[in-house]
């Protein structure tokens, strides 16, 4: 990060609504402790490996605008997101 660059950072809450089949998401700033109320959007988030294993990729769209951002990490963002991310009970998490 340069020196003009501002960051700041969050807290994701997730919590599983069963009974409605949603998630309810709350997100703080870590510096204020107040909540960041994001616009109501949706989100693709698209992850995979490498043919060659070397690389994960991560893209994330915003479905609206169709505007994307893609991330590349090791192997650890896979694991993150199938284990943090995905629920257990999901017969999709281990694909």
């Amino acid at each position: 990060m340069t020196s003009g660059e501002t960051s700041f950072s969050i807290l994701l809450w997730c919590r599983p609504d069963l009974q409605n089949e949603t998630t309810v998401l709350r997100i703080v700033r870590v510096d204020t402790g107040k909540a960041v109320n994001f616009s109501e959007s949706s989100f693709l988030l698209r992850v995979w490996l490498e043919e060659n294993g070397a690389a994960v990729r991560c893209l994330v769209r915003h479905i609206a605008s169709g505007r994307e951002a893609y991330i590349q990490s090791g192997s650890n963002l896979y694991a993150f997101v199938k284990v943090c991310l995905l629920p257990s009970s999901n017969p999709d998490a281990a694909t």
